[in-house]
This record gives structure tokens, C-alpha cells and sequence, in this order.
């Protein structure tokens, strides 16, 4: 009975209710409208396609930002800012962060075809590694007989003064050679080993005079060898036919230990640095070609396109130099029968060491062409003992002449001691920046040496 009582519902109840319902009969109940189904379907398609609507949209955006950055590619890539660093013989570009190119502008590439980029200290370790490996100075005989040389192209650096009787010779500075023949090697003199001694290089020649070879047994050096340097009899006359190679001078310095050098260098200008100075020396001279005012004191730059030294009363060993505005260098010839200065560049061949001929196996001849052509005058005069091979001072100072990028910065060298580099300066006393690249220094007698432009 307990539960019939939970639930039935009585009487009075009942009629209650029924009063209510009566008493309330008029006003409408507050309860939300309830939607059809067709409706529902419909707000639920509109919500459906607003939905896919917007996925369609950011679809597109996406995919024309990709296709932009995809047709921008490497161009994209050439303007973030990379970090360079240069060789600090020639102060030329020798590495640099990001996606790295080739010479004719195509990305490289590694073994699985992906695109090849350094870090800034991917870039520096390599410039550091390549800056600090083991330098090599060869010296070179400049007399007819001894050319075309080989492997002079590949110099760094080169210096050129008399060796004896008006016939020069070159103390070349090299560095990671690539050239397969390097020659021919000559003797050693006192001036070219004081050269070379700020580079902190070994010392590569064949015999010399007596206090040269006195005083580079306290360096690290090469004389004549069998092993890392060979004679070639097809073309060449000894002693003009000793030669060597950048790999066996390598082999040579690997052998001995001697795995790095720590060279003071020459203050240079970066590639840069050196493009705007030629711009503005290009934009001077085309005014000035167009202008009445040609006063001096208005001119900034003095040019200078046909260079002429004079180093010895024997024609073949003066030099000229053209300067070639399309290339920015300067090519290099001799005032007498000799002409252009043609010398054989030989890389990249099969074979190797003694078994190369240059003149048979390293193809046609090019002229050199320098990017920086200096002179110096220095004391000079002919030995007082042999009286024929000359005694140069290489220390003081003197007058200089700077030619690069078409003109000529008139001012001094000065030299310290012997193990100091040499510092050039403008007539104002500050220093002159190199420009990048090759550089040749011809040393001529302060008595009778002269150079016109």
C-alpha cells in the first residue's frame, strides 16, 4: 500500500491541477522553439562549406607563398648577408657563410644533390685552416734562357730585382699551389731570402752565394733535390731546368713537419672596398673627359695605363706593364726582343712530377698580368768583391710607386728590420691599402732605376 500511495495521484489533486491548467490557459508557456530537421540541416551545410571554405583559401595563400619563394630560389638566398673571409696573402675572397656557388653562379652541390651552406664557423675554420698552411718561397731565374717560366701565375706574391750582371730574378710566394710544375729554381741571394723572411716560409732554391747560404741554415728550406724536384732536358738548359711542383713542395713540408706558417702580411683592401674605390676612379675620369676643369688640385686619382720601369741598362730585363680595364690587371711585357711576359700555367694533368715537359705537355703560353704592380727604389750597387751580382739593401726606406685599378699612389716603403713586412704609404703618411689579387714588386737602384706612366 506504501507504493500504490507513491504513486497514485487523488482526487483533490487532480481537480487542482485542472484549476491551473484553467487559471493559466491564456498565457503562453516559456519554452524554447525546437527547430525541423531541415533547418538543422541546412545551418549545419552552411557551417560545413564556411568551414571548407576557409581551408580552400588558406590553401591557396600557402601554396602562392611557396610558389614565390620557389621562383625567387637562389636569388632569395644571394641577398641574406653572409659573412666572408679573405686570404691574407692576396686578401682576395677565400670563403663565406650560406649556400655556397660555383664560378659560373650555379649552387653546389654534395654527393646526394642537395645544395651545399657553411655557418659563419664552418666558414672562418676554413679560411683559418687555409690561411695558416705552410707558405713556400721559390726562387726563380728571369734570364732568356730560363723562359717561359712555369707555375708563376700561381704566386701570391712576387718580388723582382737583380740577381746579376742586369738579369733579374724572383722570390715567388706561394701558397696551397695548384700548378703541377713550378719553375725552374735558382740560387739564392741575401735580399730575396730578407724578403721572404716576414712570410715564415721554407725556403725553396738551388744553392745561392755564400752568406745566403749561411745565413738559411737557421730557416727552414729546400736545396736542390732529387726527390721533391726534377730537371727537364727536352726544352730547358741547365742550370735553368731544376723544377718542382706544388704538391711535391707540400709533400716536402708534410715530410719535415712543417705544417703552417704565420705570415705578416701587407694591409689590403677588401674585393668591396676596391670595386667602389674603381667606380668612383671611373666616374672621375669620365667627368673629367667631359669637362673643361682640368685642373690638378681637382683631381683625386692620377691614372696610369702604360707603365714603364726601368731596372738595368739590358733591354730584355725592363718591364712594361698595359693596364686591361675589362680584367682590372696588367699585363705584363719586356722593352726589348723578349715582348710579352708568357709563361706556362700547368694543371690538372694526368701525369705528374718528372714525367711532365711543360713546353710539350702544359698547352700555349699565357702573359702575366698582375692585379698590383708596386715599385720600389732601394740602395743598390753592384758587389764590390764578385763585381758582377749586386747588393740590395732591404731595410729603410725609399720611394714607392702603387699601381692598381688603373692609377698610381705615389709615397714610400718603409722596412724595419729584416723580419718586418714591408709598409707602403701615401704622401700624407697613411697606408696605402693593396688592392686583392696578384702582386708583382719590382725593386729598381736608387741611382739609376726611374719608372714613367
Amino acid at each position: 500500500m506504501e507504493d500504490n500511495q507513491e504513486i497514485s495521484i487523488s482526487e483533490e489533486e487532480l481537480n487542482g491541477n485542472e484549476r491551473n491548467k484553467m487559471k493559466h490557459k491564456d498565457k503562453k508557456p516559456k519554452t524554447k522553439k525546437k527547430l525541423s530537421k531541415k533547418k538543422k540541416i541546412l545551418i549545419c551545410l552552411i557551417i560545413l562549406l564556411v568551414i571548407a571554405g576557409g581551408a580552400v583559401a588558406v590553401f591557396f595563400i600557402t601554396r602562392n607563398q611557396s610558389e614565390q619563394s620557389s621562383e625567387s630560389g637562389s636569388s632569395e638566398s644571394v641577398k641574406v648577408p653572409s659573412k666572408k673571409f679573405y686570404d691574407n696573402l692576396t686578401g682576395e675572397v677565400i670563403s663565406y657563410s650560406g649556400i655556397q656557388y660555383n664560378a659560373d653562379g650555379t649552387e653546389k652541390l654534395n654527393e646526394n644533390g642537395e645544395r651545399i651552406s657553411y655557418t659563419e664557423m664552418q666558414a672562418q675554420q676554413f679560411a683559418d685552416n687555409n690561411n695558416s698552411k705552410r707558405i713556400s718561397c721559390v726562387q726563380i731565374p728571369n734570364g732568356t734562357d730560363a723562359r717561359p717560366q712555369v707555375g708563376l701565375t700561381d704566386a701570391k706574391i712576387v718580388f723582382e730585382a737583380i740577381a746579376e750582371a742586369g738579369i733579374t730574378r724572383f722570390a715567388a710566394i706561394y701558397r696551397n699551389a695548384k700548378a703541377d710544375v713550378i719553375g725552374p729554381v735558382r740560387s739564392l741571394r741575401m735580399y730575396y731570402l730578407e724578403w721572404d723572411d716576414p712570410f715564415d716560409c721554407t725556403i725553396v732554391h738551388a744553392g745561392g752565394e755564400a752568406n745566403a747560404l749561411k745565413r738559411v741554415e737557421s730557416y727552414k728550406h729546400l736545396s736542390e733535390s732529387k726527390t721533391y724536384m726534377w730537371r727537364d732536358y727536352s726544352a730547358y738548359r741547365a742550370p735553368n731546368n731544376l723544377f718542382t711542383s706544388g704538391e711535391l713542395l707540400d709533400k716536402f713540408n708534410s715530410d719535415k713537419g712543417y705544417n703552417s706558417s704565420n705570415p705578416k702580411v701587407f694591409s689590403r683592401m677588401t674585393p668591396e672596398e676596391s670595386d667602389n674605390e674603381l667606380k668612383e676612379i671611373r666616374k672621375e675620369s669620365s667627368s673629367k673627359e667631359s669637362s673643361e676643369q682640368t685642373a690638378e688640385t681637382e683631381k683625386k686619382y692620377t691614372a696610369a695605363n702604360d707603365i714603364y720601369i726601368h731596372v738595368t741598362t739590358a733591354a730584355n730585363y725592363n718591364v712594361k706593364y698595359n693596364y686591361d680595364p675589362n680584367t682590372n690587371t696588367y699585363l705584363r711585357s719586356y722593352e726589348g726582343n723578349s715582348g710579352k711576359h708568357m709563361v706556362y700555367n700547368c694543371k690538372g694533368l694526368a701525369n705528374s712530377g718528372a714525367n711532365i715537359k711543360p713546353q710539350k705537355d702544359c698547352g700555349e703560353a699565357v702573359q702575366v698580368a698582375p692585379k698590383v704592380v708596386v715599385v720600389m727604389k732601394v740602395n743598390e750597387q753592384v758587389n764590390q768583391i764578385n763585381h758582377y751580382r749586386e747588393d740590395l739593401a732591404t731595410t729603410g726606406s725609399g720611394e714607392a710607386y702603387v699601381f692598381q685599378n688603373g692609377i698610381v699612389i705615389k709615397g714610400t716603403w718603409e722596412k724595419d728590420k729584416v723580419s718586418s713586412q714591408i709598409v707602403f704609404k701615401d704622401q700624407k703618411g697613411e697606408v696605402i691599402k693593396l688592392a686583392p689579387g696578384q702582386t708583382f714588386i719590382t725593386s729598381i737602384a736608387k741611382s739609376y732605376g726611374y719608372v714613367k706612366y
